[in-house]
């Protein structure tokens, strides 16, 4: 970088690991997701739990959620 040239996304992510920054603090700022959908996108990543699992959770946390949301 002090060569006026930008670095690769493997150099960058090792930058980031090096300086242990978190890339999304140099990325635009997205529209804020919905809670209910950043829940049900954790799940379906979480490798510990299959398909059905974090699509029974997801019902599970939708119903918790609708309850008790403030209207």
């Amino acid at each position: 970088m002090s060569q006026g040239r930008r670095p690769d996304i493997d150099g960058l992510a090792l930058l980031l690991a090096w300086s242990g920054l978190d890339a999304s603090n140099f990325l635009p700022k997205a529209n804020n997701p919905e809670p209910l959908a950043q829940i049900a996108a954790n799940l379906r990543a979480d490798r510990n739990l299959t398909p059905e699992s974090a699509r029974a959770l997801e019902e599970i946390i939708k119903v918790a959620y609708e309850r008790f949301r403030e209207r």
